[in-house]
């Protein structure tokens, strides 16, 4: 069974601390935040005496896909620099993903890293089936930087305040991690510019909040969605105007409402069907988001509503694909639509087959 994010983060902190280094380490997930401060503390701990500046002999840096096995091996066999350690980095080389084929030849060459070197591999997509993958699964640390749950995500969101010396209560954290979404760069970064906005106070306000943060576009589109659910034309509209005034292109409007449409529908068929936490991976969203967000709103919207509004993107999206529309007509006129009152009667096909109609939809998209 897997371990949960905390239980995960404890033994590796511990291994860090008793010394205990593995051959090579491989940090995947979604969450930078996490891939960042983990690859820093494991750097730290096998250069103490030199540290992980960029002047460093006995650390070697490799980015992105061109990067060859090659090279990376070849460096490998160099003995460190009057120390005990040589470390190797690799960042988003795509090894363990895309370009498997260098990656399958570092694999080989696993079994035969000298003692003297450590490989750190940071990637935000691993391939868990690949070679690479299991090849340092077997003889070092596979750490997925997935996104904490909802009770980790507020202790620690909190605990960035208490950081800058102030208090924020609940409500007003809530509001917070609202507007800033799951991604722990870009909350470590809004906390930080709240606690200098706030200096010299003791509490954080929700007027604070709502004047230096901005919320995420998809975040607003998804109000947008609720809007329109409770056939709220003035509130959509507005929505839509403010997304207007800070550029957002019409398409990309047009291709968020279609992706949260396509995962509420996947929701409505699947919840109560699959355990939350696997729907939650199926719709790729985490589990708090998918308890706070989209299980309120499927009650609002019936099955054959979210397959029309579904259709009726696509059918937008290839109307301005095809020259027939302007994207901001298509998508005004979506929202007009979907705003005017109720009306009976719906779709008398069977939702599962529709919804497997808008995944193939989906998937050909991506």
């Amino acid at each position: 069974m897997k371990q949960d994010l905390n239980q995960r983060q404890k033994a590796l902190n511990e291994s860090i601390r008793a010394g205990e280094f593995r051959p090579a380490y491989l940090l995947c997930g979604e969450q930078a935040y996490l891939r960042i401060q983990n690859r820093d503390k494991i750097l730290q701990a096998l250069l103490p005496e030199e540290g992980i500046g960029g002047d460093n002999m006995n650390l070697t840096r490799f980015s992105g896909k061109e990067t060859t096995a090659a090279a990376v091996i070849e460096m490998a066999e160099t003995l460190p620099f009057f120390a005990d350690r040589r470390v190797i980095l690799l960042e988003e080389t795509e090894m363990c993903g895309r370009n498997s084929a260098e990656g399958d030849l570092l694999a080989e060459y696993l079994p035969r890293l000298p003692e003297t070197t450590v490989l750190v591999l940071a990637e935000r997509e691993a391939d868990r089936r690949k070679r690479l993958c299991k090849a340092i699964a077997k003889c070092g640390l596979v750490f997925e930087c997935d996104t904490p749950d909802e009770r980790t995500m507020n202790a620690w969101a909190a605990s960035l305040f208490r950081k800058g010396g102030l208090q924020i209560d609940r409500r007003v954290l809530a509001m917070f991690l609202e507007r800033t979404g799951e991604d722990m760069l870009n909350i470590a970064s809004e906390a930080e510019k709240l606690c200098s906005y706030c200096l010299g106070r003791q509490e954080v306000t929700e007027e604070d909040v709502e004047t230096m943060t901005t919320p995420l576009i998809r975040d607003r589109i998804f109000e947008m969605i609720e809007a329109i659910a409770a056939r709220d034309r003035d509130k959509t509209m507005r929505i839509y105007l403010e997304l207007c005034a800070i550029r957002t292109a019409p398409q990309a409007i047009l291709s968020l409402m279609e992706r949260q449409l396509n995962q509420l529908l996947q929701v409505k068929e699947d919840l109560g069907r699959i355990p939350d936490r696997e729907l939650a991976e199926r719709i790729k969203v985490p589990p708090f988001v998918l308890n706070k967000r989209f299980k309120p709103l499927i009650h609002t919207y019936s099955g054959s509503e979210l397959l029309e509004s579904l259709e009726e993107c696509l059918q937008a999206d290839q109307d301005y694909k095809a020259g027939r529309i302007d994207a901001q007509a298509a998508v005004e006129l979506i929202l007009v639509r979907r705003t005017e009152s109720r009306e009976t009667g719906g779709i008398d096909s069977s939702l599962r087959n529709r919804t497997a109609r808008w995944d193939r939809s989906e998937r050909r998209r991506e």
